[in-house]
């Protein structure tokens, strides 16, 4: 008598914690999506293809073949908190990697955690070469903590690596016309 409604609630239970679960990793896809630059190309000749270059930046170094592999997988699918976790693995392996760093400072902006995003996105910078996008990315999470000064610089900064990227312009335009 009494089996019947723990089986119901023993499914009840599992239902909830798989809605929760898909609800909780869903909830970073609508956070900062129009101002984040996740696929912006390295900085680099003119001559190279938008595709040659983004291939050139996210290739890891064979070391890190299997973590960065399934962080990146779970980061194009947008599920950040699972990929953050593969990409702290990877940076284990590699601290000097900057795309991993890159990566997790946007992973740190979707999920609102500004000062690690900061953070990982200045280790990226001191690592790696003057990429557009992270200037930008920085600029975005600076913005968010109230450095207005730091964010506007670093805008300049994206818009004369990519003078051609409008989303730049208007971030950059955006900041000149905030209040200090």
């Amino acid at each position: 008598m009494i089996v019947y409604p723990i089986i119901i609630l023993f499914l009840l239970l599992i239902a909830f914690a798989l809605l929760y679960r898909r609800a909780y990793l869903l909830e970073a896809d609508l956070k900062a999506e129009d101002f984040m630059d996740k696929d912006s190309p390295v900085d680099s000749p003119d001559h190279l293809s938008r595709k040659t270059i983004r291939e050139a930046e996210v290739t890891p170094p064979v070391e890190l073949e299997p973590n960065f592999k399934k962080a990146e997988e779970l980061f194009r699918k947008k599920q950040y908190i699972s990929a953050e976790k593969w990409f702290i693995e990877a940076a284990k392996a590699d601290p000097k990697n900057d795309i991993i760093y890159a990566r997790l400072g946007v992973i740190y902006i979707e999920q609102e955690n500004y000062k690690d995003a900061v953070e990982s996105l200045k280790e990226a910078l001191k690592l790696g070469r003057g990429v557009a996008s992270r200037y930008f990315n920085l600029s975005y999470a600076q913005n968010a903590l109230g450095e207005k000064k730091e964010a506007l610089q670093l805008a300049k900064r994206a818009v004369r690596l990519d003078p051609k990227n409008e989303k730049y312009k208007k971030w950059l335009d955006e900041l000149r016309s905030s209040p200090f």
